[in-house]
């Protein structure tokens, strides 16, 4: 099979919500299948994803959504608890 590259920057408000962000979805991250490598970075206010893939474009697919659909859960708490301290 091909190995497939995905990569995905993430700009944020700040460098504190990238890092909450990036905190909030490195467990999801492991253990990996074989044949998929996810590294995740903070650069400032931005998140870098990059996913290499050497299984098919249907679980490539599937991996970039549980890791969007982490990311927004993860946001949307965060702004919940944000509102909650005022």
């Amino acid at each position: 099979m091909n190995l497939v590259i995905a990569r995905i920057k993430l700009d944020f408000k700040s460098e504190v919500e990238a890092k909450r962000t990036f905190s909030a979805i490195a467990p999801d991250n492991d253990p990996l299948p074989s044949g998929l490598e996810i590294e995740c970075s903070v650069s400032h206010h931005s998140m870098i994803i990059v996913i290499r893939s050497e299984r098919s474009v249907d679980s490539l697919g599937a991996t970039l959504e549980d890791i969007m659909s982490a990311i927004d859960l993860s946001m949307r708490t965060s702004k919940s608890a944000d509102n909650k301290e005022c």
